[in-house]
């Protein structure tokens, strides 16, 4: 089994709460493949006036 880690960027609309964060990042990060783990490394706020959030992901997936 090979791992590979990854960072990856995520956009965190404001229509999405907090209690559904997790989903939305696990729904987005198995679409690249067999995830083993994942941690949120950086938020920052957006430049655009929809008040979204950027997320920086580290992921780790099976291959």
């Amino acid at each position: 089994m090979k791992l590979n880690s990854v960072d990856y960027h995520l956009d965190w609309p404001v229509s999405i709460k907090l209690k559904n964060l997790r989903e939305l990042i696990i729904t987005n990060l198995e679409k690249k493949g067999d995830l083993i783990r994942w941690s949120i490394v950086d938020i920052q706020d957006s430049i655009d006036s929809f008040g979204t959030k950027k997320l920086k992901i580290k992921a780790v997936f099976a291959n």
